[in-house]
């Protein structure tokens, strides 16, 4: 019994160690080659301007980099360029009640057009929209809700965009 315990243990170390050179922990594919990053500022092109949108969208993009990669952010010859634009800030009506012309819930949509260059590996650099969105009551004004409905939208963005770039999915 002991012996058997012993094996299945031995074996499940195997299989784990054997993993771990198909799969980082940390969930990066990144080519070790690759030491830096720069993150250029995501200017907002959309039609409406909200004021904060372009900084808050940039700044948690860089933290994320900053937090889950060893990558060094810097702009003197990056192994890696990040840059882009929020294409999109709009909102549309949805959930329109069928006894009236008016619409129940709104949804706000983000969109970031993004531009990745692996100066490492060229084959992996790609131009690639990201889309979000967020509902809210129609009875909610926009100035009141877009802070904390664009933090919602920016965070689910950034993490298609950092998986695109770290898993290459």
């Amino acid at each position: 019994m002991i012996l058997r315990n012993k094996t299945i243990l031995f074996i499940i170390g195997i299989f784990f160690i054997s993993l771990s050179g198909c799969y980082s922990f940390t969930g990066s594919s990144l080519d070790p080659s690759i030491k830096t990053i720069e993150i250029k500022s995501f200017p907002n092109y959309s039609a409406y301007q909200s004021p904060n949108l372009s900084v808050d969208f940039t700044t948690a993009l860089q933290n994320r980099f900053n937090q889950r990669t060893k990558l060094v952010e810097t702009n003197v010859d990056p192994d890696i360029i990040l840059e882009g634009e929020i294409t999109n800030f709009s909102t549309s009506p949805i959930n329109i009640q069928s006894n009236s012309d008016e619409a129940t819930q709104n949804r706000l949509t983000i969109t970031v057009s993004v531009r990745y260059e692996n100066k490492k590996q060229p084959e992996k650099s790609f131009d690639k929209t990201f889309s979000d969105y967020e509902d809210y009551s129609s009875k909610e004004l926009l100035i009141d809700v877009q802070d904390d409905l664009a933090q919602k939208i920016n965070q689910r963005i950034i993490d298609q965009i950092f998986l695109a770039i770290v898993a290459d999915w």
